[in-house]
C-alpha cells in the first residue's frame, strides 16, 4: 500500500512537472511564428490599414500561431490547477477553489481575447480587400480599433495580467504556509505576480512600457520552467522509494 501511494504521488508530481515545462515552453510558439509572420506582439497597436491586409497575406502563420496561443492559454488554467494539486495535497479547501477560479478565468479571458484574431478580425480583413470607398474604409477602421482595444483589454489586461497575476499570488502565498515546494517558487512568484500587475497599470493612464511588459511575462515563463524541472527531478526521487 506504501508503495502504491508513493507511486501514485510520484505520478501527479511528474505530471505536474511535464504540465508546467510545457507552459513554460509554449508561449515560443506563437512568439516565433506570429512574430515572423506580422511582427507579433508589435503589431497588435498597428492601425487597420496595416494589420487586415497583412493577416490574409499570412492567413495560414497568424491562424496556427494564434491557435498555439489558445492552447498555452488554456493550459493555464490546467497548469495552475496541477499546482495547486501539488501545494495542498488532501488540505484542499476553499483558498484551492479560489485559485483554480481566478486562473480558469484568466485563461477564459485570454481566450477572448485570443478568438479575435482567429476570427472577427479575418471578417473585417475580407471586407476591408473589397471595400472601394473611403466612407467603408473609415467604418472597418473604426469597427477594427473598438474590437482590438475590447478585446485587447479583456485578454490582456484582464487574463494575462490581472487574474493571473492574483492566481499566482495565492498559489505562491498558500506554498509559503503549506511549504510544499521550494521557498524560491513562492519568492518567484510574487515577483511574476508583481510584475503581471504593473503590466496592467495601463487602466489608470500610466503605460507600463513594452520592457516591463517583457519581463512581467518572462518571469512567468521561468517560473512555470523552473517547477517544472523541480518537480520532474523530484518525481524520479520519489519513485526510487
Amino acid at each position: 500500500m506504501k508503495l502504491e501511494i508513493v507511486m501514485t504521488s510520484s505520478l501527479a508530481t511528474k505530471w505536474a512537472g511535464l504540465v508546467s515545462i510545457m507552459q513554460g515552453l509554449l508561449i515560443f510558439v506563437p512568439m516565433v511564428v506570429l512574430g515572423a509572420a506580422i511582427e507579433w506582439p508589435d503589431s497588435l497597436d498597428d492601425p487597420a490599414s496595416t494589420a487586415l491586409p497583412r493577416l490574409l497575406e499570412n492567413e495560414g502563420a497568424v491562424r496556427w500561431g494564434y491557435l498555439a496561443y489558445l492552447i498555452y492559454s488554456i493550459l493555464f488554467a490546467v497548469s495552475i490547477a496541477m499546482l495547486s494539486e501539488i501545494v495542498f495535497g488532501k488540505r484542499a479547501g476553499l483558498l484551492i477553489r479560489i485559485i483554480i477560479a481566478f486562473a480558469i478565468a484568466s485563461a477564459l479571458a485570454r481566450s477572448l481575447g485570443i478568438i479575435r484574431w482567429l476570427a472577427p478580425m479575418f471578417d473585417l480583413a475580407e471586407s476591408w480587400k473589397v471595400a472601394t470607398t473611403e466612407e467603408q474604409r473609415f467604418a472597418i477602421s473604426t469597427t477594427f480599433e473598438t474590437l482590438n482595444s475590447y478585446g485587447g483589454t479583456i485578454g490582456e489586461v484582464l487574463g494575462v495580467s490581472i487574474f493571473a497575476a492574483i492566481a499566482i499570488f495565492l498559489l505562491s502565498i498558500s506554498n509559503m504556509r503549506e511549504k510544499v515546494l521550494p521557498g524560491w517558487f513562492s519568492a518567484l512568484g510574487l515577483v511574476s505576480a508583481a510584475g503581471l500587475l504593473w503590466t496592467s497599470s495601463e487602466l489608470l493612464g500610466v503605460d507600463p512600457g513594452s520592457i516591463a511588459i517583457f519581463m512581467g511575462t518572462a518571469l512567468v515563463q521561468f517560473w512555470f520552467l523552473f517547477i517544472g524541472v523541480w518537480l520532474i527531478v523530484r518525481s524520479r526521487r520519489m519513485s526510487r522509494r
